[in-house]
């Protein structure tokens, strides 16, 4: 009877809460990971409400768009009607309808804009694509890349992502192909350090200053496929001023993999240059290596080839779960991340490598730091789990929206092959498939405290079998026949 006189109290709370949820928790996917977002590379911050997906679509406060893109927003509050003009362009927009009116013409959108904590929330490439911004997603890095063109210019440009010719536009860099003009170039002489050399030789990258520390910040772009590498706090010397044109300089390149090399100062906020390598067909890697010499940089430039580190959870001091019949998570995890890596090293298009291949002990932050440092392509993390003796089954975990179509095609194979219950693809915070910037997953491959799982999990046949649909789930993300 208490109970009973409870539940309408219990709905009403269950009601208030669900108003009082921000628009985008009952339609959108909440942020798992900061979206950063970049105007000709330059990061933004949003100090209000942060960008978020829904599906493939990142929604943004309206102050994004009126302060970078450089439109003019009013807003309706009586009829929830946000309008964007800029130029001859207009937009009329609703706030939780998807459908808009550019320049009177009526037009669909694939998700509404939405009020989160007071803010307004816009789909930002639709309004984007129509105010003249290009974009550009970097699923590695969970980030927006904008390009606009320089309004001042006399001729029109089509924004580049690389942008080696660039001037500054009240303090952001604007981006510019290298056969236009630019009408205001970077100054340079005392605001950084100078660059004495860039030289590509048949097999790394070199850069030499005259003094100061050489850093760069690396991103690697499609479309046509480049390295950029951006050193801060540098300009260039005298003798690479005088091969500026336009800002934009070019060196022959001595390496088989790269067309030609790039470079310019990039940006006075602080001072950059910019060193771009055109890469041919095929695309190609870069390895950073110990300076030979003081003030000198060293990168191998080499082919490229699809790096997985396949991760075996726990280790030495920190077991993992204990089986229902006293064995170790640590020996299971091991066990089957050795098998994996056999097969897969088997074939020589993948090079493979492992967080541990013995019973050590690897702290989170450093098999993270592993895999990103290696650039890898995919983190596959292996596990048992534990929990109350009648639970069975196999489940998959990814994080970031990026890991979530490979953990489908792990889930889909693994299942299979240990044939326990499915347990379904789940989201959760663990560390190694949050903080690694490739496609990541961890696999709980089945629970070590119920003893049908458990008597199979440790028998070679089974290990072998799982092992097998791994590397079939892997060859299968990254496409290989």
């Amino acid at each position: 009877m208490r109970l009973r006189a409870k539940l309408p109290a219990i709905f009403l709370i269950l009601i208030v809460f669900m108003l009082a949820m921000p628009a985008y928790a009952l339609g959108a996917e909440a942020p798992k990971t900061a979206i950063k977002l970049y105007m000709n590379e330059k990061q933004l911050v949003t100090s209000e409400v942060a960008p978020f997906l829904v599906g493939d679509n990142t929604i943004v406060p309206v102050r994004i768009i009126a302060e970078e893109i450089g439109a003019k927003v009013t807003w309706d509050g009586a009829a929830r009607k946000v309008t964007i003009t800029k130029g001859d362009m207009n937009l009329q927009l609703t706030i939780d309808s998807t459908t808009a009116y550019i320049k009177g013409a009526k037009q669909t959108m694939k998700v509404a804009p939405v009020i989160v904590n007071g803010n307004t929330m816009l789909p930002l490439r639709f309004v984007g694509e129509h105010l003249g911004v290009e974009f550009n997603w970097d699923a590695i890095t969970y980030s927006v890349h904008m390009f606009k063109k320089d309004d001042s210019a006399s001729v029109p440009v089509t924004a580049q992502p690389d942008g080696v010719d660039d001037n500054k536009n009240e303090g952001t860099p604007v981006v510019v192909p290298p056969d236009q003009t630019t009408t205001n170039p970077p100054t340079t002489g005392t605001q950084g350090s100078l660059v004495t050399s860039i030289e590509l030789t048949d097999k790394e990258l070199i850069v030499k200053s005259k003094d100061g520390t050489l850093q760069p910040t690396v991103m690697k772009l499609s479309n046509p496929t480049r390295i950029v590498f951006d050193f801060p706090n540098m300009v260039l010397d005298d003798s690479f001023q005088k091969l500026l044109v336009k800002n934009a300089g070019e060196l022959p390149s001595k390496h088989p993999l790269v067309q030609k090399v790039r470079f310019s100062n990039y940006s006075d906020s602080p001072a950059t240059v910019r060193v771009i390598l055109d890469l041919k067909d095929g695309g190609a890697d870069y390895r950073t290596q110990p300076a030979k010499t003081p003030n000198q940089w060293n990168a191998v430039i080499e082919e490229h080839r699809l790096t997985v580190v396949i991760d075996a959870g726990h280790g030495d001091q920190d077991p993992g779960a204990l089986s229902i019949t006293g064995k170790h998570e640590k020996d299971f995890t091991l066990s089957t991340a050795k098998k994996v890596q056999q097969l897969l090293s088997q074939d020589k298009r993948i090079n493979v490598l492992m967080t541990r291949s013995d019973d050590t002990f690897i702290p989170l932050d450093d098999r993270v730091s592993f895999a990103n440092n290696q650039q890898a392509d995919l983190f596959l993390s292996i596990h048992g789990n534990s929990a109350k003796a009648t639970i069975s089954g196999t489940e998959t975990y990814y994080y970031r929206p990026e890991s979530l179509d490979f953990a489908k095609v792990v889930h889909k194979y693994v299942t299979a092959a240990a044939g326990f219950p499915d347990r379904k693809v789940r989201v959760a915070d663990y560390r190694v498939i949050n903080k690694t910037t490739m496609p990541a997953v961890l696999v709980e491959v089945g629970y070590l405290s119920n003893a049908n799982d458990e008597a199979a999990m440790y028998k070679d046949d089974f290990q072998n079998q799982v092992a097998a649909s791994l590397v079939a789930a892997i060859k299968e993300y990254l496409n290989l026949k």
